[in-house]
């Protein structure tokens, strides 16, 4: 997809639905233990078997950039073993062009074109040679809420909302056309998907679903129609870092993805990864308290929770955290998990 104009961005939002998002069974079998990292993550989108190996990733922030953001990457993916390369989206903040301090300065939001996202790309096209023939190389994509409260205190961005919803809408359209334009460069240069993040619909956000509807999840639905189009293997990450979700299933069901990272709760209820099977009838990711025992408890006591984890997850899994870890979550930790996990069904 080249060429991604206004005009051809806003005729995809009405067929922004999962029915044209999912991936064809048929392109993930199930394999053999022994297989490629790639090959072993892609097994899991075959919903009509049960894998014989669970996959898992942890993430965290490293607090670099350039190539030393390169270095930091390669050393978490093999010195925890995990299964693919993630890479975190902290080269660049977006920025406004002019203060934004009243709804209608979103009108003129700017369009950042994909010259400016050359330090990204830079970090993207880094680990893709470095580490592609290893694992899939799956590249963090914010959404367009969570980039627009980078140019803005978020509660400036949710007032602004609530006073003039068209004008902050014209600015998450730009935005979302910005990031698009990262994404296309990313799929050029051979990134296999995207771990799409959504943020926004929390309580302490936008509790009213209407605002939540036209203001946050239309630009998000625009934005990883398009990305499904780009790449084969999108990761949907429902955050909840800001805050907890009411109306979870309305909300985020319908979202796209091939696989799903969920938070630990919804609704004010705990919310296992079996349940999330249940409601998103697709792979699903998650299970472990980024702040729980991987970060604070000993190597046993990790390989007992990951196992509490694990007896009870739906047969294709990838186990991960809620969330994004602690830099000083301990490595041997990470790595206690993550070798539960690839032994559970061996």
């Amino acid at each position: 997809m080249n060429g991604i104009t206004r005009r051809n961005l806003m005729q995809g939002a009405s067929s922004a639905a999962i029915g044209c998002l999912l991936p064809n069974a048929a392109r993930s079998q199930t394999r053999r233990p022994g297989r490629s990292k790639r090959d072993l993550m892609e097994a899991v989108l075959n919903m009509e078997a049960k894998p014989g190996y669970i996959p898992a990733g942890f993430f965290m922030h490293f607090g670099v950039k350039g190539d030393a953001a390169i270095k930091a990457h390669l050393d978490h993916f093999r010195g925890t073993g995990m299964d693919f390369v993630k890479i975190q989206f902290d080269e660049q903040a977006l920025t406004a062009a002019e203060p934004v301090k009243t709804p209608e300065d979103w009108r003129r939001f700017p369009v950042y074109p994909e010259k400016w996202w050359e330090p990204s790309i830079h970090l993207l096209k880094g680990l893709i040679k470095e580490a592609k023939s290893e694992g899939l190389i799956v590249q963090t994509l914010f959404s367009p809420y969570q980039m627009a409260k980078q140019a803005v205190p978020w509660k400036t961005l949710v007032e602004h909302a609530k006073q003039d919803p068209e004008a902050v809408c014209r600015g998450m359209e730009n935005i979302t056309l910005s990031l698009l334009h990262f994404a296309q460069a990313a799929a050029r240069a051979g990134v296999d998907g995207f771990y799409n993040c959504t943020q926004g619909g929390e309580t302490n956000r936008f509790a009213d679903r209407d605002l939540f509807q036209r203001v946050v999840k239309n630009y998000d639905m625009l934005l990883y129609k398009e990305t499904a189009q780009l790449v084969r293997y999108n990761i949907m990450h429902i955050c909840d870092y800001d805050g907890a979700y009411q109306d979870f299933a309305p909300r985020f069901r319908d979202y796209p993805g091939q696989v799903i990272n969920v938070p630990l709760a919804a609704d004010g209820r705990p919310f296992s990864l079996s349940q999330a099977a249940d409601l998103f009838k697709r792979p699903v990711m998650g299970g472990l308290n980024r702040q729980g025992t991987i970060a604070t408890g000993t190597v046993e006591e990790v390989k007992k929770a990951t196992l509490d984890v694990l007896k009870d997850a739906p047969a294709n899994v990838i186990l991960g955290a809620d969330c994004t870890v602690g830099q000083k979550t301990p490595r041997e930790n990470l790595q206690a998990a993550i070798e539960v996990a690839h032994r559970f069904r061996a």
